[in-house]
Parts: structure tokens; C-alpha cells; sequence
């Protein structure tokens, strides 16, 4: 059997009466000096363990990005706490953050077009818990992957994205994200170009765009578009 590897001085271990929950802290701010040890001495000073941290600028938009991994059971209070006590830290710094819970299942809407090979990977892990998520709805610009999503269980919405009525589709897919309470959202082979505004509003909760896709976005900045 393969011996575990020891602890570092000082770290929490498993089955010393800490639970492995962690909370997710993701935050973004405008760049300055500071900004890592500011967080970081936040979360030391209560006593809390960083499982994970990591962390970059862009220098184009000169916003600073941070995520950090805090074993929950190293601080002594719960998430509203961490929030309450980070808060003044946050505002100092101009953040827009959010911290997670790991133990609290995310839900994860997710947008399809014709092309169920995404879809059918995702579903799959899901079905066999090889990751934990809800799976509140899925929305598609075509009625083709009806019959699979519904054969697991869950809601389907067709919504339609005619090119004389873009804006009024995206109003309505976003409506169904906010009715599925979705925490994030993963385009699953979903081949529609999103407007501004809705990558906007997700920013950092929009997952899986593949660079393949990239000749779809024309013109310059094609990442910055897809």
C-alpha cells in the first residue's frame, strides 16, 4: 500500500476531527500591490488553512483575479460569517467576489444546440455522481436533444434564436436561468454567439467555450467575444 504522505507542519489533517468541506473564494478587483496578501492575511488571522490559491492580472482590462480553496473546518465561524468579517476587506479593495460552499451541490443550467457529444459526457458523469451538481434545466436553440433530456429527468426548453428576434431569445434564456436558480452556466456545444450583456451578467459563471469554436466569432478579439 502506498504510505500517505505526511502533512505539512501545522496543517489539518483528515480524520482528526476535520471535515474536508471547503469554501470557495473567487474574487476580482481593480490591480494593485497588496491585493494577495491583504486575503491571505484575512484568512491566516482567523486561523484558516488555504488548501489551494490561485491568482492573476490582466493587463489589458487591469483587473486583478483570485481564487482560493479555505478548509472550512480551520475557521471558526460558518460562510455568513467568512462573508460578514470579509466584507470591509472587499470594499477596501473595490471586489466584486463571492464565496462557495463545497458541500452545497452547484446548479448548473446548461445550453445546447443540435450536437448532443457535450452533453452526453456531462449527463453521463452526472448520472454516475462522478461529479456533484443539480442539473436544474437544459436550453436548447433546437428541438433535436428533446427526447435524450427528458429520458433523464429533466426539464427541457426549447427557445428559439430567429435573427429578426436575438434579443428577445436571450432575454427569455435568461429568465429560465434565473427560474432554475442556476449558479453557473455551461454551453454544452451550444453554437450561438451570446449578446454582451448576458456574458456580462455571468462573468465567471459561463463555462466550457471551447477554442475550437473560435472561427465562429469573427473579427478581432475572438476569445474576448466567445
Amino acid at each position: 500500500m502506498k504510505p500517505r504522505r505526511p502533512s505539512p507542519k501545522g496543517a489539518p489533517e483528515e480524520g482528526k476531527g476535520r471535515s474536508r468541506r471547503s469554501y470557495v473564494l473567487n474574487l476580482d478587483c481593480p490591480d494593485r500591490v497588496g491585493i494577495v496578501a491583504a486575503v491571505s492575511q484575512f484568512v491566516a488571522s482567523h486561523g484558516g488553512w488555504i488548501l489551494e490559491s490561485s491568482h492573476h492580472s490582466d493587463v489589458e482590462s487591469g483587473r486583478f483575479f483570485m481564487r482560493d480553496q479555505i478548509l472550512a473546518g480551520s475557521l471558526p465561524f460558518g460562510a455568513d460569517g467568512f462573508r460578514e468579517r470579509f466584507e470591509p476587506l472587499a470594499r477596501s479593495f473595490s471586489m466584486t467576489w463571492r464565496l462557495s460552499d463545497s458541500s452545497v451541490p452547484k446548479r448548473v443550467v446548461l445550453l445546447v444546440s443540435k450536437e448532443d457529444h457535450c452533453l452526453s459526457d456531462i449527463l453521463h458523469r452526472w448520472r454516475n455522481r462522478e461529479m456533484e451538481f443539480e442539473v436544474p434545466c437544459v436550453i436548447s436553440n433546437h428541438e433535436a436533444l428533446r427526447g435524450f433530456v427528458e429520458f433523464h429527468g429533466i426539464p427541457f426548453f426549447h427557445v428559439p434564436v430567429p435573427p429578426e428576434g436575438r434579443e428577445d431569445a436571450f432575454r427569455k434564456i435568461d429568465a429560465l436561468i434565473a427560474e432554475g436558480r442556476g449558479d453557473c452556466v455551461v454551453l454544452a456545444r451550444y453554437m450561438q454567439v451570446l449578446p454582451g450583456w448576458l456574458t456580462q451578467k455571468y462573468a465567471g459563471r459561463m463555462l466550457n467555450i471551447h477554442h475550437s469554436f473560435l472561427p465562429s466569432f469573427s473579427g478581432a478579439r475572438p476569445y474576448h467575444a466567445a
